[in-house]
C-alpha cells in the first residue's frame, strides 16, 4: 500500500494517474472514430442505445463491488436528475455532431467545457468570475467561431447546435458531478445515468421503428462502443483517484491533436489553418482559465 506522505509514493500515484488519463483520452478518440464510422449507416438513437446498454455491466459490477447493497443509494436526487439530463444531452449532441462535422472540429469544440463551466459557475454555483476569466471566455468563443467558420460552404446550423451543445451540456454535467461528489459515490450515479440512457434510447429505438443491424461488423462495432465506453468511465474515475484534477486537466487538450490525426488517418480529413487556429484559441483560453483557478486556489 502506498503512503500519500511519501514523496516517492506520491510520484508513483501521479505517474499512474497520468498514464490512465492518457489511456482514457486515446480511448475517447477511438470511440469517436467508431461512432463516426458507423453513423453513416445507423441512426444516432441506435448507436446511443447500444452504447448505454453495453456500458452498464462493468459499471454495475464495479458499483456492487464497492458498495454492495448500497450500490443504488443516492442522497442528492435533484442533482442526480440534472446530471442525468445534462449527460444525455451532451453525449447525444456529441454523437450527432460526429455525423455532421469532421472529427477534428468536434474534438476541439468539446474542449469548450472549461469555458462553459466558468460561464455557468456564477449562476449554478454562486462563484465569482473575474474580468480576466470573462475575457478568456470571450476569447474562447471567438475560437469557436473561427473553427465553425460561418463563411465556409460546409457551414451547418445543425452542426453548430450539436457541436456547441455537447460542451454546454457537458459543463452542466460536470457542475452537477461536483455537487454529487460531496455526498454520493460516482459508481452509483453512473449506474443511474447509464440505466436511464439505456431505457430512454431503447424506447426511442422502438418508437422510431429502427432495426438491429444485420451485419456482424456493424453489430460488433456497436457493442465495442458500449464496452469501451464503460472502460473510459472507469479510467476517468481511476485517474482522478490517483492524481488531482488540476494536474490532469491540461493533458485533456492532447485529445485535439490526437483527434486531428485520427481524422486524417481514418476519414481523409484535411488539416486547414482554420482548424489549427480555432483549436489553438480554444485551448489557450481554456488553459488560461485553469491556470487562473489554480492560482486563486493556491
Amino acid at each position: 500500500m502506498t503512503n500519500p506522505s511519501n514523496p516517492e509514493d506520491r510520484y508513483q500515484n501521479l505517474s499512474l494517474g497520468l498514464t490512465i488519463a492518457l489511456a482514457e483520452i486515446v480511448l475517447m478518440v477511438g470511440i469517436s472514430v467508431l461512432v463516426k464510422q458507423i453513423s453513416s449507416d445507423l441512426s444516432t438513437v441506435t448507436i446511443l442505445m447500444f452504447r448505454y446498454i453495453f456500458c452498464l455491466p462493468l459499471l454495475a459490477f464495479t458499483a456492487v463491488l464497492q458498495r454492495g447493497r448500497q450500490a443504488l443509494v443516492v442522497k442528492r436526487f435533484k442533482a442526480l436528475v440534472m446530471r442525468i439530463v445534462a449527460g444525455l444531452g451532451s453525449l447525444s449532441c456529441f454523437y450527432a455532431a460526429l455525423d455532421i462535422m469532421s472529427l477534428a472540429k468536434v474534438t476541439a469544440l468539446l474542449q469548450m467545457i472549461t469555458l462553459f463551466i466558468t460561464f455557468l459557475a456564477p449562476l449554478m454555483l454562486g462563484e465569482y468570475v473575474g474580468k480576466r476569466r470573462w475575457f478568456a471566455i470571450l476569447f474562447g468563443f471567438c475560437g469557436a467561431i473561427i473553427l465553425l467558420n460561418p463563411s465556409s460552404s460546409e457551414w451547418s446550423p445543425a452542426g453548430v447546435i450539436f457541436g456547441l451543445g455537447a460542451p454546454f451540456f457537458g459543463a452542466v454535467m460536470m457542475i452537477m458531478l461536483r455537487k454529487l461528489g460531496q455526498s454520493d459515490n460516482p459508481a452509483s450515479t453512473a449506474i443511474w445515468y447509464n440505466t436511464t440512457g439505456a431505457i430512454l434510447f431503447a424506447a426511442l429505438f422502438w418508437w422510431q421503428g429502427d432495426i438491429i443491424p444485420n451485419t456482424r461488423i456493424d453489430l460488433m462495432l456497436l457493442i465495442m462502443v458500449g464496452v469501451l465506453s464503460s472502460f473510459q468511465q472507469y479510467f476517468i474515475a481511476s485517474s482522478h483517484r490517483l492524481a488531482p484534477a488540476t494536474f490532469l486537466a491540461p493533458f485533456r487538450y492532447l485529445s485535439v491533436p490526437i483527434g486531428i490525426a485520427a481524422g486524417v488517418v481514418f476519414f481523409d480529413e484535411s488539416v486547414t489553418p482554420i482548424i489549427i487556429l480555432g483549436s489553438a484559441v480554444i485551448i489557450l483560453s481554456s488553459g488560461f482559465i485553469l491556470w487562473r483557478e489554480k492560482k486563486i486556489m493556491a
